[in-house]
């Protein structure tokens, strides 16, 4: 399995690229990574779209480390691109693929235990949080084709409502807190 972090949008609101944004010392980009690298920790595989270019230096900078990183050329067509992207990447030499965003900075490496152990190779495992489903999810090969299918910025949650296999849920409240402004990173700081 491997874990494919979503992290190609151009960050509009934040009014920068947030990915870089220091949390206590690390990146954002780089809780997300260890996160995921605690449980697979040389299968971690990031998106980039928008702040490629940045990223890379950040990762020549020793700032980015633990992932590999795919390119989505089309990332500006919206999330969709970005998955497909990640999935064409990964399919061949995968059988199942964790979903996550780069800024659901809230999860820790239990969250996603929980995923993975539910996930018995023949389903969908997704998080629930604020009354629906959503990612973090673990898809199967079973899956990738509808995943392929996606357009705009539909993400991974559409096939989780729609799947034809089954959708084994977990509630997870953590995965709500995601980053949009400055301001939600404010109470993440820890103060001197």
């Amino acid at each position: 399995m491997a874990a494919l972090v979503m992290a190609a949008g151009a960050s509009s609101r934040f009014g920068g690229c947030k990915l870089l944004a220091n949390i206590n010392g690390r990146a954002l980009l780089q809780h997300s990574i260890d996160t995921a690298s605690g449980l697979l920790p040389d299968d971690v595989y990031v998106v980039t779209g928008a702040w490629h270019r940045e990223l890379m230096e950040a990762r020549r900078q020793g700032r980015l480390s633990g992932a590999s990183f795919i390119h989505a050329d089309a990332w500006s067509e919206g999330l969709s691109a970005s998955l497909i992207a990640g999935i064409d990447y990964l399919e061949r030499d995968y059988d199942a693929v964790l979903v996550l965003l780069a800024d659901q900075v809230a999860l820790d490496c239990s969250d996603l235990a929980q995923l993975l152990a539910a996930f018995d190779g023949n389903n969908i495992v997704c998080s629930f949080y604020a009354g629906r489903r959503g990612v973090p999810a673990v898809f199967g090969k079973q899956s990738f084709s509808r995943l392929k299918q996606l357009r705009g910025d539909q993400g991974a949650k559409a096939v989780l409502y729609e799947s034809t296999l089954p959708v084994r849920v977990c509630p997870i409240p953590s995965a709500s807190l995601d980053i949009d402004t400055p301001d939600q990173l404010i109470p993440l700081v820890r103060g001197p």
